[in-house]
């Protein structure tokens, strides 16, 4: 019998039987930890996750509940730090392979994630309360006006809050965003002198027409760094990583990218389409992007469970809007903000394609290269951040062409100096291209404060008005 609103949060999240009983007294202090209140937690699970996730799917739930189980173990990194474990953190965008080797070749002896993002995932995705976590960012010098990144806010306040405590090394990647190895200095200089880094970089320096996963000369130079930096940390941390470590997690990545492709290839070609955007990106996007601590064995099950399901709806012809209904693609739709995919669906239009949750062909072609940090190296250039923005054309016009959406949409990323001044100029492009007509949306990625949802509803229904009428027209 379920006796509070914890316990009932926890059989949402589909976490059931003996272990809900053992879980229960930790989640209940996990939340204590972040901030959350008993009224928080009964708001999440009646309101927030129902009204705006695909709770119907057991496969969501048991995905949310391999987040909520990532969480907790967040909440206990001040005991590990006591006992000795070594705390390994990391930064977006990322590819997790290295890190996954590193947990795999340490085990229980260190700890590995990205704790920015899995607040990101609880505090703003399933409970709408990062406000906090920003706002003391911002107290602490991260001028609310200067449009920082939200993610580095959520490092920064998760620091100064004292949840996080100091780790042993934060492996962080100036491939993309170059603010997050700044805020790691920022946190070293102004609160936390014992803040250990190591960068590892690329230039973005590929000519107009050139692939730079193509260019051997640039994989290998990128292996190169990444083994360098792997020494650095298996410096600090005590234990040698193998090669066979990030071989076999390698393989990991690989398997997760073509299960979760199979996922979003099933839903995005079925009509009625049976999940929407964000759901998709947070299911098949995560895996790829950041390390679990705890392990993928339950959000794999969740995964394989929710494909199940698909196919099921598929068959059934069970959708989000009813057959026929206008589809809108995006870049990047905020999976942290979910209420974003609901205004379009409210206003008719099916949220479809997200460029950076499907995989492009390159990325399923087996890799010419047989090292392990080649390997790694070549995927992650195949990635769709870290390619030329004349290049990245392509990979859009692949993927439009492919999934036929009535309209895209850019956006979401103007703070972003790299992939911001990407959105403006690469839209006009993609439309030349393949005719489907665009739109720019400027909001945050993360941060809903920055502009309410009836200012941005206005936006979307005008949007969703032109794309119905273009269907009506056609």
């Amino acid at each position: 019998m379920i006796s509070t609103i914890y316990e009932e949060f926890l059989e949402l999240v589909a976490i059931e039987g003996e272990e809900r009983q053992k879980v229960l007294p930790e989640w209940i202090q996990a939340c204590k930890a972040m901030g959350f209140s008993e009224e928080d937690v009964r708001y999440a699970t009646h309101e927030w996750i129902p009204k705006n996730h695909h709770i119907e799917y057991l496969g969501l739930r048991k995905i949310l509940g391999a987040l909520t189980r990532e969480c907790i173990d967040h909440t206990k990194l001040h005991e590990y730090k006591k006992n000795g474990v070594k705390l390994v953190y990391g930064v977006l965008p990322a590819q997790t392979t290295t890190y996954t080797a590193i947990k795999m070749a340490g085990k229980d002896k260190v700890f590995v994630s990205f704790p920015d993002f899995n607040m990101m995932n609880m505090a703003q995705c399933l409970f709408n309360k990062a406000g906090r976590f920003f706002e003391l960012a911002e107290q602490g010098g991260m001028t609310y006006g200067a449009r920082h990144c939200a993610l580095n806010k959520m490092r920064v306040g998760i620091r100064l809050s004292g949840m996080v405590p100091t780790p042993d090394v934060d492996w962080a990647w100036g491939l993309v965003c170059d603010e997050a190895t700044k805020i790691d200095e920022y946190i070293t200089h102004m609160y936390d002198k014992d803040w250990k880094t190591v960068t590892t970089r690329i230039p973005h320096d590929v000519q107009i027409g050139e692939s730079g996963y193509q260019d051997e000369y640039r994989v290998k130079f990128l292996a190169t760094e990444l083994r360098r930096s792997m020494e650095e940390v298996e410096e600090i941390i005590g234990f040698k990583v193998k090669d066979e470590h990030v071989a076999d997690a390698f393989k990991q990545y690989e398997s997760v990218l073509k299960m979760g492709g199979q996922l979003v290839n099933l839903s995005l070609m079925a009509d009625p389409q049976p999940l929407c955007s964000s759901t998709l990106q947070m299911v098949a996007g995560h895996p790829k992007t950041f390390p679990m601590n705890t392990g993928f064995e339950y959000y794999n099950d969740g995964l394989r469970t929710l494909l199940d399901e698909t196919k099921k709806a598929i068959a059934d012809g069970v959708g989000i809007l009813p057959k026929g209904s206008p589809k809108v693609g995006f870049y990047f739709i905020p999976w942290a903000l979910p209420w974003v995919d609901r205004l379009f669906i409210e206003n008719g239009v099916v949220p479809s394609i997200s460029m950076t949750m499907i995989p492009a062909k390159r990325q399923l072609e087996p890799s010419m290269y047989t090292d392990p940090y080649e390997k790694s190296a070549e995927g992650w250039l195949k990635g769709i951040f870290t390619m030329g923005c004349h290049e990245e054309v392509k990979d859009w016009t692949e993927k439009i062409e492919q999934f036929k959406p009535d309209a895209f949409v850019a956006g979401f990323l103007d703070y972003d100096r790299w992939i911001g001044a990407l959105h403006k100029n690469m839209a006009r492009d993609v439309e030349k291209q393949t005719g489907v007509p665009s739109f720019y949306l400027e909001a945050d990625f993360y941060d809903g404060r920055d502009y309410s949802m009836e200012a941005l509803r206005t936006r979307i229904e005008s949007i969703c008005q032109i794309i119905r009428a273009k269907r009506l027209s056609a």
